[in-house]
């Protein structure tokens, strides 16, 4: 009995060992701070108006330029490696000037980033119809073709350099740069879809291709500064 006794009182000693230890464990699940990010999205150069007149071989339902913009918001929000260190993808309101033709809302978001640039962030918070911490956007500062012989064949690349900013929504301090690069054949499953780009024949996706591939790498970089 006696010795049933001290292993029941041995056994409750150790229940509640492990119990306060056990507490006193931070919880590792326990989710990371977050910080709402809007997204302003991303445009070109002023001075490479070249890229925002693509000379259509083929009608689009949208410019692609138009369509980079968009795949810039939704490549953000859906980002699980932004997620993991807290930045939350807010897409930028709708724009209350529908009647805007395209240019006229690239020259309009040229115009908003020139201002991120200076450190203003006033007129861009009020596109956004909740508070945020910061506001990301990019801009595309070359579209290239470049020709490699092979074999006897040449072959067609798409190249895209973009840089990614980060700034803070309070501040308009610039509080982190990315870039990237990226690349991807220009002989695709067809050349339904294509533009010109001076005299080289762009094929709309092998550029979204390579503009998926140096966005990847420039959320590799936001997430080495984070």
């Amino acid at each position: 009995m006696k010795a049933q006794k001290f292993y029941q009182k041995a056994f409750k000693f150790i229940f509640l060992f492990v119990l306060v230890i056990f507490l006193e464990i931070p919880t590792v699940s326990e989710a990371a701070e977050t910080y709402s990010v809007g997204i302003v999205g991303i445009t070109i150069r002023e001075k490479d108006t070249n890229l925002v007149k693509f000379m259509h071989v083929e009608e689009f339902d949208t410019s692609p330029l138009q369509h980079v913009q968009e795949n810039f918001k939704d490549k953000i929000v859906a980002s699980s490696d932004l997620k993991k260190i807290g930045l939350i993808g807010v897409p930028m309101t709708e724009r209350t000037k529908e009647s805007l033709e395209y240019e006229e809302q690239f020259r309009e978001s040229q115009r908003e980033m020139r201002m991120l640039d200076e450190g203003d962030t006033s007129e861009v918070i009020k596109l956004f119809d909740k508070k945020l911490d910061y506001l990301i956007y990019g801009y595309i500062n070359s579209i290239s073709v470049s020709h490699r012989e092979s074999f006897g064949t040449s072959n067609s690349i798409v190249n895209v350099n973009l840089s990614v900013r980060i700034v803070d929504a309070t501040t308009g301090k610039v509080v982190c740069v990315a870039v990237g690069r990226g690349s991807d054949s220009n002989h695709g499953e067809s050349y339904k879809q294509t533009f010109k780009l001076g005299e080289d024949k762009i094929e709309q996706d092998s550029l979204f291709k390579a503009f998926q591939k140096a966005m990847d790498q420039a959320i590799v970089g936001i997430i080495k500064q984070a």
